[in-house]
Formats: C-alpha cells, sequence, structure tokens
C-alpha cells in the first residue's frame, strides 16, 4: 500500500507538469466514456434487466397466427384462453388481456383513458401489489366485469390531484359506475404493448357475460393475448411443444373452427422479448457503435502515452539505471493511465447526472420501460469498471513501451527517442495508428449507411398529402349493459357517423371533412394485423395465405387525404347499410392478389359467408411508416360497417389548437358523452413516425463524427511527434540541398501509408460488420458501393489534412536552429 501510494503521489505530480495534456486526455476519455454510459444505462434499463416482477423468467405471451393466411397476433378466444389454462398442462397461471380505449366522465369535460381488461388473478400471476388500496384477485371472479377497478398512479395525480382518499370513490367509465379500490405504484408499468401510452385503469372480467357474448364463441377473438406464467422447471422450448400438442387436438375437435388452410397456430414468446423485441437491434447497433468510439478513444489516448513516455526515455533510463526494476516502471505507467481514467469516468458521471433529463428527452417515447431508466448505483459501478478497463487498455502499450528502454543507449542519446526505440516499438505505434483507423472506418460506413437509408426514407412518397391535414379521434362508449348503449346498432352507429360528418363540414375554414376508423389513420402506429378473408370465384385449394388490413372509411376519405383513384369509383353517401356491401381495394391488394385479372366486380368473402363487391381500386398508403411497405389493404364504407373509434381528418389552413377547439365543439354539439383525443397535424404524425430512425441516426452520426475527430488528432498526435523526432535530420537534409517540397513528401509518407493500411482493413472489417445493421436499413444494400467510396475518400482526406500540418512545419525548419 505503501508503494502503491507512492506511484499515486508520483503520478499526479507528473502529470500536473503537463496539464495541457491532462486536460486533453480527460476530455477524450469523458466522451467515450460518457457516451458508453448513456447508451448502456438504457440498454441496460430496456434489454438486460428483468422485468419487476415476481419470477419475470417465466412470465410469457401467448400468440394467436394464422399462418396459411399471413395474419400473425390476430387476437384469442375465451375458449381457447381456458384450455391453455386447463388443458396444456405447462402454465401454473393465465390471464386474458384486452385493451381498449374508454371514456371517463367526471370533471370539464369526458376524457380518453386506457383500459386494460384482465381475468382477475392479472395482478396475482404477476405477482403486484397496490401502492394505495388493493388489487382484484381471482376470489372476486364473475362472469362480467367487477365493480373495483385499479388506477395507475399517472392518473390518480392528473384525474385526482394525488387525493389520499381516493380508495372508494365511484367513477363512471363508458357510462358504467366503478369503485375505485387500487393505485398502483409509479414504477409499474404493464408487461406489453399499449394501444397508445400507459394504462390508466386496470379492470377485471370473466368474458362470459356482457358486454362479451354468453356462453363465450371460441371463433369470436375477443382478447389481444394472454400473459402466462410457465410452471416451475418448464422451459419455453417445452411449453411450446405441449401448446403444439393442444393445438392439433383442438383442430381435430373443432374442425369448423378452424379450417386446415388457414394453419391456426399459439406463439409463445418470453415476456421481456415481446416488450421490447422491435428495439433490441437499434440499441444493440447504437451499443457496438459507443463501444468502438471509447475503443478509438483508447487508441488515441495510449498513442499519446506511448509518445510521451518516449519523450521521457531520459526519465525511464535514470530510473532503471539506479535500480528500478521493469516491472516497478510498468506499474509507475498504468497508476499514471488509471488516474487519467479515474478522472475521465468521474467527469463522464458528472455530466450525465447534469444532462439527464436532456438525453431522455432525445430518446423516442415509444421505446418501452424508459421510466426504469435510473441513475443509480449501476451506473456508477459501470462507470468504474469502464474506467478501469479503459485505463488498462489504453495503459497497457505505454507501460510495456515505458520498460523497453535500454539505459545506456538513452542516456547516451542523450534523451532522444528516436535512437533508443527498438522496431518493435515503432510498430507498436503504428499498429495502434492502424487499428483507430480501421476503427474509424467501421463506425463511418455505419454512419454513412444510417444516412442513404434515411434519406430513402425521406424521398419515399407516402401515397397522400399530409399538408394542411389535421387528425382527431373520438371514442364512442360500449357500457356493460346493452340497453345502455345508444349506439349498440349498425343503424344507430351509421347516424353517428352521418352527425359527425355533417358537423364537420360546417366548421369554419374547413376545406374537405371525412371520418374512418382509427387504424385508417397513417403513420400512428396502430396495431392493425392482417386479418384473413376469401374469394369466392376461385377454388377452395387456392384460399391460401389471404390475408390483408382492414378499415372503414367515409366517402370523402380518399379526396381529403389526397389518395388517388386508380380504377373505379369510391365511396358516395349512398353506399349505407341499406345498399349492397361493397369495398375499395389498393394496389398491393391487387397486385398480390388480382394481378392476372380486372379486380372490380369480383368479391371478397368477409367473416362467415358475408359477400362484398370490389368497386375501385385506389393508390397505396404507407400506413405503418415511410420504411414500411404497403400492405393489401381493404376499405369498407363507413356508413355500412361503422366502428366505435373514430378518426376524424380535416384539411385546413388553421392551426392546431384552433382545430382541437373546433373539433371538440363540434362532436360535443353531437353528443357531449364522447371523448376528443389525439388531435395533430398529419405532418406531426409523419414525423414521429421516423423519431426512433432519427434517434438512431443522430447518435450514430454524433459517434461517426467524434471517431474521425479523434482519428484526426490521433494521426496528428503521431504525426508531430515524429516530426519533432527527425528535426535534426530534415535539418541536415535543407543543409544538403534539399526543397521544402521534399522535406514535406519525407514527413507525410509514414502518415499516409497508416492511413491507406487502416482503410484498407476498415474496408473488410465494414463488409463484415454492418451486415448487422441489415434491420435498421431502408432501401440500401450493406455492400452499397457509394458509402463505401465516399467514407474512405473523407477519411483519407482528413487523416491527410492531419499529417499536412506537421509535414508543412516541418518543411518550414530551419537548417541553422536544427543542427544547433
Amino acid at each position: 500500500m505503501e508503494t502503491l501510494l507512492q506511484d499515486v503521489r508520483h503520478a499526479m505530480r507528473t502529470l500536473a507538469r503537463t496539464p495541457l495534456f491532462v486536460i486533453v486526455t480527460v476530455l477524450t476519455l469523458t466522451l467515450g466514456i460518457g457516451a458508453n454510459l448513456a447508451i448502456f444505462t438504457v440498454v441496460d434499463a430496456v434489454l438486460l434487466q428483468p422485468l419487476p416482477f415476481h419470477d419475470p423468467d417465466r412470465l410469457v405471451r401467448v400468440f394467436d397466427d394464422l399462418r396459411g393466411a399471413g395474419a400473425k397476433d390476430v387476437g384469442m378466444s375465451i375458449p381457447e384462453m381456458n384450455d391453455l389454462r386447463d388443458r396444456a398442462g405447462v402454465f401454473s397461471d393465465v390471464t386474458g388481456l384486452i385493451g381498449a380505449s374508454t371514456a371517463l366522465s367526471g370533471g370539464d369535460r369526458v376524457a380518453r383513458i386506457e383500459l386494460l381488461g384482465t381475468t382477475p388473478n392479472y395482478f396475482e400471476l404477476l405477482g403486484a401489489k397496490a401502492a394505495i388500496g388493493r388489487t382484484y384477485t381471482q376470489r372476486e371472479w364473475a362472469p362480467g366485469f367487477l365493480d373495483g377497478v385499479v388506477i395507475s398512479d399517472a392518473l390518480w395525480h392528473r384525474q385526482f390531484g394525488g387525493d389520499p382518499h381516493v380508495i372508494g370513490k365511484r367513477i363512471r367509465v363508458d357510462e358504467d359506475p366503478y369503485t375505485i379500490i387500487g393505485v398502483m405504484p409509479p414504477a409499474f408499468r404493464h408487461p406489453g404493448n399499449t394501444l397508445s401510452g400507459d394504462v390508466d385503469i386496470w379492470g377485471a372480467s370473466g368474458f362470459s357475460a356482457n358486454p362479451f357474448p354468453s356462453p363465450p364463441i371460441r371463433a369470436a377473438r375477443f382478447l389481444n393475448g394472454v400473459i402466462a406464467r410457465l410452471k416451475p422447471g418448464v422451459t419455453l422450448e417445452q411449453a411450446q411443444r405441449g401448446v403444439d400438442a393442444l393445438v392439433v387436438q383442438l383442430q381435430r375437435a373443432y374442425p369448423n373452427d378452424y379450417p386446415p388452410n388457414l394453419k391456426w397456430s399459439v406463439r409463445l414468446e418470453a415476456a421481456q422479448t415481446s416488450l421490447t423485441g422491435n428495439v433490441r437491434p437499434t440499441l444493440l447497433i447504437l451499443l457496438f457503435a459507443v463501444g468502438v468510439v471509447l475503443l478509438i478513444a483508447c487508441v488515441n489516448v495510449a498513442s499519446l502515452l506511448i509518445a510521451r513516455s518516449s519523450a521521457r526515455a531520459r526519465e525511464f533510463a535514470i530510473r532503471q539505471a539506479i535500480g528500478a526494476p521493469r516491472r516497478r516502471l510498468v506499474r509507475q505507467v498504468l497508476t499514471e493511465s488509471m488516474l487519467l481514467a479515474l478522472a475521465g469516468g468521474v467527469a463522464a458521471v458528472l455530466c450525465l447526472w447534469l444532462a439527464k433529463s436532456s438525453l431522455l428527452a432525445m430518446v423516442p417515447s415509444d421505446i418501452p420501460r424508459l421510466a426504469e431508466v435510473q441513475t443509480d448505483w449501476r451506473m456508477l459501478a459501470s462507470a468504474l469498471g469502464l474506467s478501469l478497463a479503459s485505463g488498462i487498455l489504453f495503459g497497457v502499450a505505454p507501460a510495456l513501451h515505458a520498460s523497453g528502454f535500454e539505459p545506456a543507449r538513452a542516456l547516451r542519446e542523450g534523451g532522444r527517442s528516436d535512437g533508443s526505440q527498438s522496431v518493435r516499438q515503432r510498430r507498436s505505434r503504428a499498429t495502434l495508428v492502424v487499428l483507430e483507423v480501421a476503427l474509424s472506418m467501421v463506425l463511418l460506413v455505419g454512419t454513412g449507411l444510417l444516412i442513404r437509408s434515411f434519406s430513402a426514407v425521406l424521398h419515399q412518397e407516402a401515397g397522400f398529402n399530409p399538408k394542411q391535414l389535421t387528425v382527431g379521434q373520438v371514442w364512442v362508449p360500449v357500457p356493460n349493459n346493452p340497453s345502455m348503449n345508444h349506439y349498440l346498432t349498425l343503424p344507430q352507429q351509421s347516424a353517428l357517423a352521418r352527425r359527425l360528418l355533417d358537423q364537420l363540414a360546417t366548421l369554419p375554414g374547413v376545406e374537405r371533412a371525412a371520418l374512418a376508423t382509427s387504424r385508417d389513420i397513417p403513420m400512428l402506429g396502430t396495431v392493425n394485423n392482417p386479418r384473413p378473408f376469401g374469394l369466392p370465384d376461385e377454388t377452395v385449394a387456392a384460399d391460401s395465405n389471404r390475408s390483408a388490413q382492414f378499415g372503414s372509411v367515409s366517402a370523402g376519405y380518399f379526396d381529403a387525404l389526397g389518395i388517388p383513384l386508380k380504377k373505379g369509383r369510391v365511396f358516395t353517401d349512398h353506399d349505407d347499410a341499406a345498399a349492397p356491401n361493397v369495398v375499395v381495394v389498393n394496389d398491393a391488394f391487387v397486385r398480390k392478389f388480382s394481378s392476372n385479372r380486372d379486380a372490380i366486380g369480383r368479391r371478397v368473402r368477409l367473416g362467415r359467408g358475408v359477400d362484398f363487391e370490389i368497386v375501385g381500386v385506389v393508390g397505396d398508403v404507407h400506413m405503418d411508416g415511410l420504411d414500411a411497405a404497403p400492405q393489401p389493404r381493404i376499405y369498407l364504407s363507413v356508413l355500412q360497417r361503422p366502428g366505435i373509434e373514430i378518426a376524424m381528418f380535416l384539411r385546413t389552413r388553421s392551426d392546431v389548437r384552433s382545430t382541437r377547439e373546433a373539433l371538440i365543439a363540434a362532436v360535443k354539439a353531437v353528443d357531449p358523452e364522447l371523448p376528443v383525443y389525439g388531435v395533430r397535424t398529419m405532418t406531426e404524425l409523419e414525423a414521429t413516425s421516423m423519431a426512433r430512425r432519427r434517434f438512431a441516426l443522430t447518435l450514430m452520426s454524433v459517434f461517426g463524427v467524434s471517431a474521425l475527430l479523434l482519428a484526426a488528432l490521433g494521426i496528428y498526435g503521431v504525426m508531430a511527434f515524429l516530426v519533432g523526432q527527425r528535426t535534426q535530420e530534415f535539418g541536415v537534409r535543407l543543409a544538403l540541398g534539399a526543397m521544402p517540397r521534399d522535406i514535406m513528401g519525407i514527413a507525410m509518407r509514414p502518415g499516409l501509408m497508416l492511413t491507406l493500411r487502416g482503410t484498407a482493413i476498415g474496408l473488410v472489417l465494414s463488409l463484415l460488420i454492418v451486415r448487422l445493421m441489415s434491420a435498421l436499413l431502408y432501401g440500401v444494400s450493406v455492400a452499397d458501393p457509394v458509402t463505401f467510396v465516399t467514407v474512405a475518400a473523407v477519411l483519407i482526406a482528413v487523416t491527410v489534412a492531419a499529417c499536412f500540418v506537421p509535414a508543412r512545419r516541418a518543411s518550414r525548419v530551419s537548417a541553422v536552429s536544427a543542427l544547433r
């Protein structure tokens, strides 16, 4: 310990003599360590930390797929959920889920909230407890919805002002009375996808009484899926095999409900994978990229330390001459490296702590588990680990370099390290430069591919005109008691749609108005899983792999959004319940299902034998984002198949705020119990749909530019040192008649050769590594030649500029001064 303290004191005195070197090194390490800490903290919270529930590894999500129709996650029926619980033999508990928008009455206006309907064992299965009050349990099971509901901490504060006496308070949800029995902790989140945002209220039901059919129907897939807990000792693979066996039994027992051509199957996913799987590629790529930045920073610092240790050759020679063993010199240099690394780690932690809110605001809000990102002991432990690892990584080579001097030769040369360095030491320094350039090449190629991909997305035609287009949503309440439902029947829902259209048309400044269902809002991100359909004019044998997205729109929908009509006609106000059933399809539908014959006049069979005639073909719309290919889509008339979650489209020149107030007033005039929410412009929705791709591009660009600057600084530092060591040589050459341009060529040649080697190695590494980014690319190949050539040219140009400065200084050296 005494020796260690001596090394620390000596290291601090040595570093204090070179404050500029310390500042540059610590800033470089702060950049590398800080960026790694920021990304790792998000990755740790989202991907690595187990879900905050009892035995989270045993939690799984269960989905129904119709592989024959190409449809995934089509929902699940109540009988299927019961079969999984009672007959699969691999689950200790199963809970059903059904997410829905609801109308919460009370206050100045009706508010839309997100309700999650579950079976009563939901909280018991998760092992979750209420922060205030209690949760419902399986002992309270009833065929319909229970009276007691549990609310989120956010809703408690937003709607009830954090009132501690909220337990027992009566509320009305979709015009049904409920009693609040519990408030969940602030950190509690539903471990699954939601409609939009977080769940506000949890309600329990047996799903076998109003508003659901009684008895339950096997073909009615009301549930969004289920969460199940595996029995102790049962693996996910074993559970999947057990469920597959159950599927075979059910297909044999209910052949009419499971036609062979649909290839019904049940799929299991670990709950955490299901929740975070779609963001995993992005976060892992960013983690890899930021790791490369830290590696480049370490290589940069190592190069500087090697150059610094060469300048201290006389000091190390004297210490060896008076008896210091090599291991003591190695330990001394490593101590200096560790002090620099720890200083960089401390600075990184301070920067992250001060900028936490700003950094989290950059992360797209649709990334799950962001609320669990914390600056706690895990981040401090990660900072310490990164600092120590970095200190060792960039400190070993300089330490070995410092201990490799020959004392007699170093003292004889008077401290000129060029004469006392071995070939091995020169090669180690050159290797670091080559490695730095190669790593920078990899990172810049990844950034270039993302830029090209983002450009391709921006140039992608959306299929509609988002300018001056505002959209808002309305939820139509669905009371549990059908007699209380004012919009129970199709005629009632159609009448509501007509009244809303008439009211919207009277708003000032509105050029066009239209209605649709919420799943017909482009770029919204609403889940609209394909549903199977049939074509009656084809043979049963060909009736497979047919699925499409469905929506219901009004007559003016296509005109309001600017979707072109390609053939036939669109809906009119006469396509109502009294008229023949008609549909409009998109180009993607025609290409996939009717490429060899005219689609107009063909019939589409939906559900159990209900036929619709195709009367029109419209252009494709990128409903799921500009980077997602349009899917086959079938549009129904909103007057024939209305919905309870309505989207209102207004093409107007008014601002969003005034349009929102006008929408609320218009809907209130029709029915004051209908909540209006989600009023945004389509331009905003388009930008939001690009948030995750923009986030990845922004960070990769920052990392790429940082790598380029670090590489340039590293090469500049090494070249400046080499030129300084060769000052006498250049003086002799000038004295013998060499021209300044000759000196520049000689001085730049080593740097250029190292740059070319690093670029060549980086190109090979890039071809191997960037294939991991394929999931993030759109419209560009992982081996895009334009990107590779451009990045190589930029990297060579920057490094040439870094070599040029010290070379130019060498060409202007005074021969007399150099020789003196």
